[in-house]
């Protein structure tokens, strides 16, 4: 059974390892969280697609028949005739349109299966928006492949000379690495997400200029 004074040590020694390692946890930790809301708005943007996909539109030609403000866009009445397959047409047409529109006037758009209108095919995934979802999930595993390694090693990134500045303690970048060396499960998963990361972000603008 341990005695008062070695029990108390054990909690001192316990207290020393979360001071010196808890600022570092919780920036691995913030890390990670921005990393995964990153990746779930990037997957929604694109529909989860990896590859470029059709709209869901039905494309024809909006006649306004008349516009009324409706707080930054117009709210448009008028007719809309599709373009292909069996020409539908709806005469009761409802476009909110960035401007205002004179009557008569005609506009290219799509009609969603809603029933909802816009100048783009709603639904459609171009190589721009995966060459954008790209560079987003390259940035998102390099935030994770910077939060393993914070939370793995507590590395707390300050000046030496602020290491005695406060009662939270300090665990330098060469201590660290030297911590993830000797663990092969962290050495590969910080470079593995990394890596990783640095070929979407490479591959991003790539896909975006040939689009």
């Amino acid at each position: 059974m341990a005695t008062d004074s070695e029990a108390w040590q054990r909690h001192r020694d316990r207290r020393s390892f979360v001071y010196r390692r808890g600022t570092g946890w919780i920036i691995g930790a913030v890390f990670v969280v921005f990393a995964i809301k990153i990746l779930i708005s990037a997957g929604s943007w694109v529909g989860w697609h990896v590859t470029p996909q059709d709209g869901d539109g039905a494309p024809g030609m909006f006649k306004f028949s008349a516009c009324a403000p409706a707080g930054d866009d117009y709210r448009c009445t008028g007719a809309f005739r599709e373009d292909g397959g069996d020409q539908r047409t709806f005469d009761d047409a409802v476009f909110m349109a960035h401007s205002d529109q004179f009557k008569g006037s005609l506009a290219s758009v799509y009609r969603a299966p809603d029933g909802g209108y816009s100048y783009e095919n709603p639904g459609e995934v171009t190589t721009g928006m995966l060459g954008g979802a790209s560079m987003a999930v390259g940035a998102a595993a390099l935030m994770v492949g910077a939060g393993i390694f914070f939370l793995a090693t507590g590395y707390t990134p300050r000046p030496p000379r602020l290491g005695g500045w406060s009662r939270w303690g300090r665990v330098s970048f060469g201590e660290a690495w030297q911590i993830v060396r000797s663990r092969a499960l962290f050495l590969w998963s910080t470079v593995g997400f990394c890596a990783l990361g640095l070929v979407l972000l490479v591959t991003g603008p790539l896909v975006v200029s040939l689009a």
